[in-house]
């Protein structure tokens, strides 16, 4: 049974950094290429961004619960802190989607407001978006600390 969870972990891994890959790839040409730096994109941008850090903590906590489950309960403030990251990153990468629609909506609502197509607009809205998600786990981590394993 452990060697089956260990092969999952292995699969799950590969499968995670293949993400990453690709979606490096598509960074990448957005931040490069000239034409591409629009209002549209720079949210696709952010959405990217937030999965390449939502699946690096994926694969950093399926290793260490992989390979080395008591580190995930031994000291207690890894078990805090893996909890409130848990919660952070898997929101962080909804809330980048869901920016991106408010935006979207935003736009073509208020087409005639330029304020809505510059630049400004998207890296504005993506700072609320990870302030948002930076805050919104804070009461599990309150929660995490009174309940963890001593």
């Amino acid at each position: 049974m452990a060697n089956t969870y260990r092969i999952l972990t292995i699969v799950n891994v590969i499968l995670l950094m293949i993400a990453i890959i690709s979606t490096l790839i598509y960074l990448v040409s957005i931040i490069l290429v000239r034409r591409f730096h629009t209002a549209g994109n720079i949210l696709t941008g952010n959405v990217c961004l937030t999965s390449i850090v939502c699946s690096l903590f994926w694969i950093i906590f399926n290793v260490i619960s992989g390979f080395y489950p008591m580190l995930m309960i031994q000291p207690a403030f890894l078990f805090i802190f893996s909890s409130y990251f848990q919660v952070l990153f898997s929101c962080l990468l909804v809330y980048s989607i869901a920016m991106v629609t408010i935006n979207r909506f935003l736009t073509i609502k208020y087409q005639n407001k330029r304020f809505f197509k510059k630049q400004a607009w998207p890296f504005s809205s993506s700072i609320v978006q990870w302030i948002v998600a930076i805050i919104v786990p804070l009461p599990l981590f309150a929660f995490s600390y009174q309940v963890s394993p001593s």
